[in-house]
C-alpha cells in the first residue's frame, strides 16, 4: 500500500479480486480508453450487479459523442445498465467564463461542478475507470490496479492501467466495436470538446468546426489573465480565420477572372 498528497491510496493489483465479490459502476466516457474498460468486464465479470455512467458535459459534450455511447450501449446489451446524466441549469462555457480556466490541483472546477454530482447521486462505491499509465506522469504516480480516491471517497478499479494503445486498439477490434467517430474529426473523444489538456493537434482540429470555434473563442476572449492554454487555442483559432480569409479571398479571384 501506498499513497500521497494528491489524494490517492494505490491498495492492489487484482483488479478482478475487487469486481468479482461487489457492485461496481463504469465510468464511460466514450472514449477508447473507457470502452475497453467496460469491454474488459464483458470479459471478466460474471455478476449483473453493476452499472454504467455516462456524463454529458452540457455544453461542451458533442452530440456524436453521446450517440456512439447510446448506440454502442444498445449493441452490446447493456443499455439497461447505462445511466446518462447531465445537468441543465449550468453551460460549461459559462462557467468557463465565469471561473476561468479548469486546471488540475488548482481550478479543476468542471470536475467539481460538471462530473462529482451525477457520480456522487449514481455511481456505486467502486468505480472502473478506463485510465492508462503512459497517458501521464500522474496517472504513473498515482494509479495503481486498485486506488483509494480520498477527494472522492471512493474505490477506483483500472483493469487496462498498463495496456498500450496498441492493445486497447486490437481489443475494440477483436469486439467489433468501432472507436467514437469524434476520433476522426477531433483527435478525441468529443466528450470534452474544450479541454485544457489537449494537445495542440487536438485544439487545432477541434477549432476547424466554426460552431465549436465560436463557443470557444467567444469563452477564452472573456477570460482575464493570459493563461498559456488562452493563448494557444486563441493563436490557433486565429491562424484558421486567417486561412479561410485567405482561401476565399483566392477562390474569389479566381472565379472573377
Amino acid at each position: 500500500m501506498s499513497g500521497d498528497a494528491k489524494g490517492f491510496v494505490r491498495l492492489g493489483t487484482d483488479p478482478l479480486a475487487v469486481l468479482s465479490r461487489t457492485r461496481f459502476t463504469v465510468l464511460w466516457s466514450g472514449g477508447k480508453d473507457s470502452t475497453a474498460a467496460l469491454l474488459w468486464v464483458l470479459d471478466n465479470v460474471r455478476h449483473e450487479d453493476w452499472n454504467v455512467l455516462y456524463i454529458e458535459v452540457t455544453g461542451n459534450t458533442h452530440p456524436l459523442c453521446t450517440r456512439y455511447v447510446l448506440e454502442t450501449a444498445k449493441a452490446l446489451g447493456i443499455r439497461n445498465k447505462l445511466i446518462v446524466a447531465r445537468r441543465d441549469d449550468l453551460d460549461f462555457f459559462e462557467a468557463l467564463k465565469r471561473y476561468g480556466i479548469p486546471i488540475i490541483h488548482r481550478n479543476r472546477w468542471c470536475l467539481t461542478l460538471f462530473k462529482l454530482p451525477p457520480i456522487l447521486r449514481y455511481a456505486h462505491y467502486v468505480h472502473v475507470v478506463g485510465v492508462r499509465a503512459r497517458e501521464s506522469i500522474f496517472r504513473r504516480t498515482n494509479y495503481a490496479h486498485v486506488t483509494y480516491s480520498v477527494v472522492e471517497n471512493r474505490l477506483i478499479v483500472a483493469p487496462i492501467l498498463y495496456w498500450t494503445y496498441k492493445d486497447v486498439t486490437e481489443y475494440l477490434r477483436r469486439w467489433s466495436v468501432d472507436p467514437n467517430p469524434c476520433y476522426a474529426l477531433y483527435g478525441h473523444s468529443g466528450n470534452c470538446m474544450f479541454c485544457p489538456n489537449h494537445s495542440k493537434e487536438k485544439a487545432f482540429k477541434t477549432l476547424l468546426d466554426p460552431e465549436w470555434r465560436s463557443k470557444i473563442v467567444d469563452a477564452l476572449k472573456a477570460q482575464r489573465g493570459k493563461h498559456r492554454v488562452v493563448k494557444m487555442w486563441l493563436a490557433l483559432a486565429e491562424r484558421i480565420e486567417k486561412t479561410r480569409s485567405l482561401t476565399s479571398y483566392a477562390t474569389e479571384r479566381v472565379r472573377m477572372r
